[in-house]
């Protein structure tokens, strides 16, 4: 049973792999991060009252518009907007998603 105990991670190894868990983390998010904080300057501020980006997944830009009118105004500049947002992100976002409705706790 002595090897047994070898085989879990003691609290100092597990203490030195949170640094290199929340950089990753960090990483992922951060395009969404970037495109949230940048929302308002590229689609305006009345737009952006009613629009939220919610996620980013696999390229894939989620964003909620809450009112029928803000979906088709976010259709109307979708391509602008994706160059602005690509630009702004590395190339990380190769589409945007516009869904309706209001996301919750994002």
């Amino acid at each position: 049973m002595g090897g047994m105990s070898s085989t879990h991670p003691t609290p100092e190894r597990i203490g030195s792999l949170i640094p290199h868990v929340l950089k990753h983390v960090e990483e992922q998010h951060r395009p969404l991060v970037t495109i949230q904080r940048g929302w308002a300057g590229w689609v305006g501020k009345r737009l952006a009252a009613h629009t939220r980006p919610a996620s980013l997944q696999r390229g894939r830009l989620i964003v909620y518009a809450d009112r029928p009118g803000d979906n088709f105004a976010l259709s109307y500049q979708r391509a602008q907007l994706l160059e602005q947002i690509q630009a702004a992100t590395e190339g990380r976002v190769e589409e945007i998603v516009i869904r309706p409705g209001t996301p919750r706790n994002v």
